[in-house]
């Protein structure tokens, strides 16, 4: 008898050919996380026994009343040879707790060819196929999953909180004081210094392979991406002298605070060896996301402005530095990294998807974090607040606030240097 295809475990994963890999292996990714590996029925149901986003989804809560069902007219589930000895849980899916036995045990196999039908991918079933009662109704086709949508719905509080701070609102509205904005463009400076290397780092982390068109090739698009985000840079660094020069700001020369420096250290960690290319491009994009929407979201204020403005740095802000990055060019460049990452995702050969998922969805995080206290405290009249979080670093009852703990990941701990930045 040949294999028993389950209904259940190919609606969760998808399959396909890992052509980078010499043994060109047959590889699967749950349509739900994202979570890679090569195909192996048992460990499939090992990880959906696991996948929050597959345990909430219509596919398992329907098996598990189609399960319960069943129990209730059939008495207690068996395999065959021997009853379970625990009570299954009625929350989770039968399946997932192994009292059915793996679907696709093969019995009397009467040789390497015999009984055995071609796979079928998710959704492209032929009309002669024959339905399965159990398996309900056709389930719709999946595209290509997102890692990038995926870290956005599951942050959407947090990626808010980073990009639509008081700071912006009243840079948008002209109401913005000048010292906070000199406070920004000095940090803002040690960040883009500290781009240089994150950039650096990534390049170094590609290996191109041979006898592709490298004209598709993600790595190939990745590295032309990169060096075209280090010119980027360069002019954004020229860009800042300029406006200030231009419009009389006063750029100090103070160290970057803990915040620039914590953000520098997620720089440094995910060029690390032990990081992967994923990692850092998530970063990237990540970054420069939350730099669009932050500025869009000045950009949403302007129209309150009531004619023109007297005040320098107002004007900086308006004629320069929101134009910026809320420009078609900045827009199409934050895209492109994006398309790149989810591609480069989709594509990973991580020999554990699921924990280099983890570390994006960390990595995520803590960009937003990170982004929500790099804008300078503003009070109600858009005026330096001395008290806030970038002020002078006060705790509740007015003692030194102890600085946080460098970024740490994949057992990486490092500390910037504010010289080097």
């Amino acid at each position: 008898m040949g294999r028993h295809a389950n209904p259940d475990i190919r609606r969760a994963f998808e399959e396909f050919q890992d052509t980078d890999s010499p043994t060109k292996c047959l590889r699967v990714r749950c349509l739900h996380c994202g979570y890679q590996r090569a195909k192996n029925t048992t460990r499939q149901i090992e990880h959906l026994q696991e996948c929050r986003q597959y345990l909430e989804s219509p596919d398992a809560l329907a098996y598990t009343q189609q399960q319960q069902q069943q129990q209730q007219q059939n008495g207690a589930a068996t395999n065959g040879t021997q009853n379970s000895t625990q009570a299954p849980d009625s929350s989770r899916p039968a399946m997932l707790q192994g009292v059915h036995p793996n679907p696709n045990l093969q019995i009397h196999r009467r040789g390497p060819n015999q009984g055995k039908r071609p796979r079928e991918s998710i959704g492209n079933a032929g009309p002669n196929t024959i339905a399965n009662p159990a398996a309900g109704p056709p389930q719709p086709q999946f595209a290509n999953p997102s890692l990038t949508a995926h870290l956005l719905n599951m942050n959407h509080a947090a990626f808010n909180a980073a990009t639509q701070q008081p700071f912006l609102s009243h840079a948008g509205c002209g109401t913005l004081a000048a010292a906070p904005l000199s406070q920004w463009m000095v940090q803002d400076a040690h960040y883009t210094r500290g781009f240089f290397q994150l950039i650096g780092g990534l390049i170094a982390k590609i290996r191109l392979p041979s006898g592709v068109n490298s004209q598709f090739h993600p790595l190939y698009r990745t590295m032309d991406l990169l060096i075209s985000a280090l010119n980027n840079v360069r002019r954004e660094m020229s860009f800042f002298e300029i406006t200030a020069t231009k419009y009389g700001i006063q750029i100090g020369d103070d160290p970057p605070n803990f915040h620039t420096r914590a953000y520098l250290d997620l720089f440094n960690t995910v060029t690390h060896p032990s990081a992967t290319l994923l990692e850092g491009m998530l970063v990237l994009w990540a970054t420069e996301h939350c730099y669009r929407s932050a500025w869009m979201y000045a950009s949403s204020f302007t129209s309150t402005l009531q004619g023109p403005t007297t005040e320098n740095h107002i004007a900086a802000l308006h004629q320069a530095l929101i134009p910026n990055w809320t420009s078609p060019a900045f827009s199409k460049f934050v895209d492109a990294c994006r398309t790149l990452v989810d591609e480069l995702a989709n594509t990973s050969t991580s020999t554990n998807g699921k924990e280099e998922m983890l570390r994006c969805e960390q990595i995520f995080r803590q960009v937003c974090w990170l982004e929500e206290q790099f804008w300078p405290d503003v009070d109600g009249m858009g005026e330096e607040d001395e008290t806030g979080r970038l002020g002078v670093g006060l705790s509740v009852n007015g003692s030194q606030a102890p600085e946080p703990a460098p970024f740490s990941m994949n057992g990486v701990g490092t500390t910037s240097d504010a010289t080097a930045a």
